[in-house]
């Protein structure tokens, strides 16, 4: 028989130190202790999450730059501000306009609000300053054709997330709000409205997940083991981890390192209690199986590390740099999200080969109460399923693997003519009031009006633009108005000197701002302002915004994808001794990748009537889809593994493996498939997608490739599996087969049974 793999040892003498009468209690003790004192910088992570004012910027975008020139150079231009659309059927009155400057003086005098720096609406200015705000071009900016609705603002200094939701509380305890007063009704919008009801839809988000979260990893380990403790015992660990990694990730923020959002605390949640459970559950199973073999629970502990170490290192090696490569994004959300994802899953693998194998240990066979595993002479067979499941894979590998394949190709279609991305109505699962405020605004004034295209220019030239333009670019936009010269202006104006200042204008497109035809506009438009502007030509603005979003994602997915691919590679070949299965591994993973894609984009257009997709989807499912997809093949693979060094032909190998491990594997597809489907439970629609596809391509990924079509693949290649060019057919040229690849899968003895496992003493 062969002995253990020189990479196995160290983990063997790990989980011996750690299992040890008093080391066990110590670790236990520092975990507990550790993760006691970084308990109460959790809820300060969700505070610092909850501001998201820069998290869906492009690094080096142009629409960056133009945000921070608006903000060095602007004293109007800068600020986060709040749209208040009033709205009246038929016209509005008299008694209106002046509930309307009643609102906004009470708005100026609320002190509420922080930061506040200007209110007005169209008939005057209730507080602030307007000395370099244009507002000339007439009511019409500001009252709608049909003189039923009329927009106020409120302005304030700073642009958190925090200013956002105590104005836009404030402002919506003043004005009379949706439902109407005397049949004036009032939406809070724009920025300040957005942001608030954004923060609001992600508002507990953490402790909702976490909740959902235990409760069905709970419901799911007790349907597996029948026994509370061994349940528990999972739970326990992650959280502890969990707790662990939310301190040192808030320690990151506050040194300046990194930013972090509420997209990435909640999936940061999602995935350590999903795949750190995963883990967990594959120690726990192998380690009541060698409770059957052995009366020592140390030895018992020890030869379940050695075993499913390995596996579990790759796995979360796989993870971890799949989540780390992020970090080379331009898009600021997916950059800062990889490297705080690839920290939480790092101290869960720390947790589960120390922390988990000192409290089993420390709770024995009574961890598996009422059903504790006892010595037994012979081996338990495995299920009555998973051995026919293996029997029809080694009778008709073809068959299976075509029939499969067939099924995934055929979802992967729904990716044909792709999906429009998700505009600003459709982000929220259900319309909040920013948003309904935008439709009364785009519906009442034209669609240009929900998000204006805004422009910087040397203030001399900012006429001839603006000119430009109105002319020159009429199929796209049909107003556009100089708003406010710079800050610095102020100096020319009572000083004299060289006009230096700034001009800011904003245009007005005539087709909807949110359609893919306005984001295409934007390459055409900035040529059009830098060949009529002397010096300064920045376009920004939401519409700007979002085609630099789009470019950065393009750039992202082909920068990403190879570089994620290859590292996957590297770890497989090295854990597997093999470059052929890693090949067919991957190229299976995604395959299941798109399927879960296009048959999530049929479901979402036809049965969802949600005819967009949020821009991240692609890349973030891929990301977690072929991480966490690898990681089940990784089980399996790594059980083949070891039936070969005992010398297992390549088809007892493969039935072995796969009966054996076919229930510890699916049952922990099943349950990082059920933690991701918790996102679909959130109010923000990009969440909700992500944990769908995922959940889904997690689910096709148990099931039918590594139940199927990996094996199936295993099968037909036969000896080929193992070949690697430095040592010839691995572990069956130590067999006895020839070196390198042959002609056709080699013929296997019929009834030859897989040998059984064999712990070294």
């Amino acid at each position: 028989m062969a002995s253990p793999s020189r990479a196995s040892r160290p983990l063997a003498r790990l989980s011996a130190f750690v299992a040890g009468r008093r080391a066990r209690w110590l670790v236990i003790g520092a975990w507990v202790i550790l993760a006691l004192a970084l308990a109460p910088l959790q809820p300060a992570l969700q505070e610092e999450a909850a501001d998201e004012s820069d998290t869906f910027m492009v690094r080096g975008s142009e629409s960056l730059e133009f945000d921070k020139v608006l903000d060095e150079r602007f004293r109007a231009g800068a600020e986060m501000g709040a749209v208040i659309a009033y709205y009246r059927e038929g016209g509005l009155t008299g008694e209106d306009r002046t509930r309307i400057d009643q609102d906004a003086f009470a708005i100026c005098s609320s002190a509420k609000i922080p930061s506040l720096k200007m209110v007005g609406h169209a008939y005057g200015i209730a507080c602030g300053e307007q000395d370099i705000l244009d507002l000339s071009p007439g009511p019409g900016l500001l009252n709608s054709p049909d003189g039923e609705v009329t927009l106020a603002s409120a302005l304030m200094t700073y642009d958190s997330t925090q200013v956002a939701e105590a104005a836009a509380a404030t402002i919506r305890e003043i004005v009379p709000g949706p439902e109407g007063e005397n049949g004036l009704r009032a939406w809070v919008t724009g920025e300040v409205g957005y942001e608030a009801d954004r923060s609001e839809a992600v508002k507990g988000i953490d402790e909702t997940l976490l909740i959902v979260t235990v409760v069905v990893l709970l419901a799911l380990l007790l349907l597996i083991y029948r026994s509370p403790l061994v349940a528990f015992v999972p739970i326990l660990v992650v959280s502890l981890a969990y707790l662990v990694a939310a301190g040192l990730i808030y320690g990151l923020v506050e040194a300046g390192v990194t930013s972090v959002s509420g997209q990435t605390t909640a999936i940061l949640i999602v995935l350590m209690f999903g795949a750190g459970t995963d883990y967990c559950l594959l120690i726990v199973a192998r380690f009541r199986d060698e409770l059957r073999r052995t009366e020592s629970v140390e030895r018992a502990m020890a030869a379940a590390a050695e075993r499913t170490g390995p596996a579990i290192l790759s796995a979360g090696a796989i993870v971890v740099a799949a989540m780390a490569i992020l970090a080379v994004a331009d898009f600021n959300a997916t950059r800062e999200m990889g490297p705080l994802l690839a920290l939480g899953v790092a101290v869960m693998v720390a947790a589960g080969l120390t922390l988990l194998p000192a409290v089993l240990v420390a709770a024995g066979r009574r961890a598996f109460w009422p059903s504790a595993p006892r010595v037994q002479k012979e081996p338990p067979q495995p299920s009555r399923f998973w051995r026919r499941t293996a029997d029809l894979v080694a009778r008709r590998p073809a068959p299976v693997a075509i029939a499969v394949v067939v099924v995934l190709a055929l979802g992967a279609l729904g990716n044909v003519g792709g999906r429009e991305p998700l505009d600003f109505t459709e982000q929220f699962r259900s319309s909040p009031e920013s948003v309904e405020g935008e439709k009364v605004v785009q519906e009442h004034f034209g669609l240009g009006r929900a998000a204006p295209v805004r422009v910087i220019t040397d203030f001399k030239s900012a006429e001839d633009v603006t000119a430009k333009l109105n002319e020159g670019a009429d199929t796209v936009v049909g107003e556009a108005y100089v708003m406010a010269r710079s800050e610095d202006a102020i100096k020319v104006i009572e000083e004299g000197g060289p006009d230096n200042s700034l001009g800011l204008i904003e245009a007005y497109l005539n087709i909807d701002p949110f359609s893919d035809e306005a984001t295409d506009s934007i390459p055409g438009l900035r040529r059009l302002v830098r060949d009529n502007a002397e010096g300064v030509a920045l376009v920004g603005g939401q519409v700007a915004e979002a085609y630099d979003t789009r470019q950065a994602i393009h750039r992202d997915t082909w920068l990403i994808v190879p570089i994620t691919l290859v590292l996957v590679f590297a770890i497989l070949a090295l854990l597997l001794r093999s470059v052929v299965m890693p090949l067919y591994v991957i190229a299976t993973v995604v395959l299941s990748f798109a399927f879960a894609l296009g048959a999530s984009s049929l479901v979402f257009t036809h049965l969802m009537d949600q005819p967009g997709s949020d821009p991240m989807l692609a890349l973030f499912a891929f990301i977690f889809l072929v991480a966490l997809g690898v990681d089940y093949n990784v089980f399996l693979l790594a059980r083949i593994r070891e039936e070969r060094d005992r010398g297992a032909d390549n088809r007892a190998a493969v039935t072995g493996a796969l009966a054996r491990t076919g229930g510890v594997i699916t049952s922990a597809g099943l349950i990082l498939a059920a933690t991701f489907g918790v996102l679909m439970a959130l109010e923000l629609e990009s969440l909700f997608q992500v944990g769908f596809v995922v959940a889904l391509g997690l689910l096709a990924d148990t099931f039918l490739v590594r139940a199927l079509l990996v094996p199936s693949l295993a099968m037909l290649l036969g000896e080929r599996n193992w070949w690697h060019p430095f040592g010839g057919g691995g572990a069956g040229a130590r067999a006895g087969a020839a070196p390198g690849p042959a002609r056709g899968p080699r013929p296997d003895p019929p009834n030859r049974p897989s040998p059984q496992p064999h712990v070294q003493p």
